[in-house]
C-alpha cells in the first residue's frame, strides 16, 4: 500500500501534509495540580535542560551570519536556553573564521551549545567543529534534497553517509545528533539510524525553512515542490517504526502549543529557527523582542502542562491527543508499511 497508492490519494485528494492543527489537546479539567509545581526541565545527553526548547541552527559563514549568531548567543545566555549554530563547514575550509565561533562561547560561557556539520565531514573535521565552539554536542545534518536542488557546480551528487556517521558517533567525545534540514524523517530512516551509535535524532520536519526552494531561487536546476514529511508526520513515523533514539522536534515551530504537542508526540526537546530569526530581524529592538517572546513561551508552556494535568514531561507523555481523520488515515497507511517491513524481515 503506502503513500504512493492511488486509492489513498482519492481518499485524501487535497493532502499536503499533517499540521499541528491535526492533533488536539484533550482537556483535563481536574488537574489536581498547581502552576508552581510544574517542572519544564528535560534530561538528555546527561544534561538537565531547564526548558524543553532551544534556539536551532540558522546561519554562519558571513558577516551578517556572525552578527546574528552573536545576538542569538546573547539571548541564549540570558534565557538559559541551548543554542545550535549553523553549518561550520566554511570555518573548516577557512580556519581563520573559527574565531567567529569561539566568540560565541565567550558570549555564552556556561550554556549548552550544539556544533553543526554536514554528514559527509570526517571525524577530524567533527572534532575541529566541536573544539572551536567548545560544544556540548554535535549536529550532523543530512540534506539530500537541498544538495540535489543546488547548481550542478555546487551540490553533492553522492550520498554514502551511514558508516561515517557511525564512526563519528563512536569516536567523538560529545553526543552526536543526526538532523534533517526541513524534509522530515521516515520509518526507513529511523530503522537505518537504529544501527548507529548516535545519541538522538532531530527530525527537521517540513514546515519550516524550505531549503529546496531557496536553492532553486539561487539558480538550481531541479525544482522540488511539496516534498518531505512534516514535523507531525515525522513524529508519527517514529512511533510507528518503534524508534528508540531520543527525538528533537524541529520544523516550523511557532508557539508554545506546538512545543507541547511535539513533546506529547514523542519529542524530548523542541527547537525553533525561523520564528526566532524572524523575531530577531523584524523588530527594532530584536534582542529584547526575542527575549520577551521566549519568556512568553516559558509561561505558556507551564500553563499548557497544567491544562494537561502534567507535573513534568514523564506525566505529559502519558496523556492522549485527539487525532484528526487525516492524521488517523496517515497512521493507518503507514502502520501497514511497518507491518509489511516486519513480515519481510522475518
Amino acid at each position: 500500500m503506502g503513500l504512493k497508492n492511488w486509492r489513498f490519494k482519492e481518499q485524501w485528494p487535497e493532502f499536503s501534509g499533517l499540521k499541528f492543527s491535526d492533533v488536539r489537546l484533550i482537556p483535563q479539567g481536574l488537574p489536581e495540580l498547581a502552576l508552581s509545581e510544574i517542572d519544564l526541565s528535560v534530561q538528555l545527553f546527561g544534561y538537565q535542560f531547564a526548558f524543553p526548547f532551544y534556539i536551532e541552527a540558522m546561519t554562519g559563514g558571513s558577516t551578517l551570519g556572525t552578527s546574528i549568531n552573536e545576538q542569538l548567543a546573547e539571548v541564549a545566555a540570558q534565557q538559559s536556553l541551548a543554542l545550535a549554530v549553523g553549518s561550520q563547514s566554511v570555518a573548516i575550509k577557512f580556519p581563520e573564521l573559527a574565531a567567529d565561533y569561539r566568540k560565541l562561547r565567550r558570549i555564552n560561557p556556561n550554556g549548552f551549545m550544539f556544533a553543526n556539520l554536514g554528514a559527509h565531514h570526517n571525524l577530524e573535521s567533527a572534532k575541529k567543529a566541536v573544539d572551536m565552539l567548545e560544544a556540548n554536542a554535535l549536529e550532523l545534518h543530512i540534506n539530500v534534497a537541498q544538495e540535489l536542488t543546488m547548481k550542478n557546480s555546487e551540490g553533492d551528487r553522492s550520498f554514502y553517509w551511514l558508516e561515517n556517521i557511525n564512526e563519528i558517533a563512536n569516536k567523538l567525545d560529545v553526543p552526536v545528533i543526526v538532523k534533517e534540514v526541513g524534509f522530515g524523517f521516515s520509518q526507513e530512516m529511523y530503522r537505518q539510524l537504529a544501527q548507529t551509535e548516535i545519541a538522538a535524532i532531530n527530525i527537521g520536519g517540513k514546515g519550516g525553512t524550505n531549503f529546496a526552494w531557496i536553492e532553486h531561487e539561487r539558480g538550481g536546476e531541479f525544482k522540488l515542490d511539496d516534498y518531505g514529511l512534516t514535523t507531525v508526520e515525522s513524529l508519527l513515523e517514529a512511533e510507528i517504526s518503534g524508534n528508540r533514539k531520543d527525538l528533537i522536534a524541529t520544523g516550523g515551530i511557532q508557539d508554545a502549543q506546538e512545543i507541547i504537542k511535539s513533546q506529547m508526540l514523542g519529542a524530548k526537546l523542541v527547537s525553533s529557527a525561523g520564528f526566532m530569526l524572524h523575531t530577531l530581524r523584524s523588530e527594532t529592538d530584536g534582542v529584547q523582542a526575542l527575549n520577551r517572546n521566549i519568556e512568553q513561551w516559558k509561561e505558556e508552556l507551564r500553563r499548557f502542562y497544567l491544562l494537561q494535568g502534567a507535573r513534568d514531561l514523564s506525566q505529559l507523555q502519558t496523556r492522549e491527543l485527539l487525532m484528526s481523520p487525516n492524521a488517523q488515515l496517515f497512521s493507518d497507511v503507514r502502520k501497514k508499511s511497518q507491518i509489511d517491513y516486519l513480515v519481510k524481515s522475518k
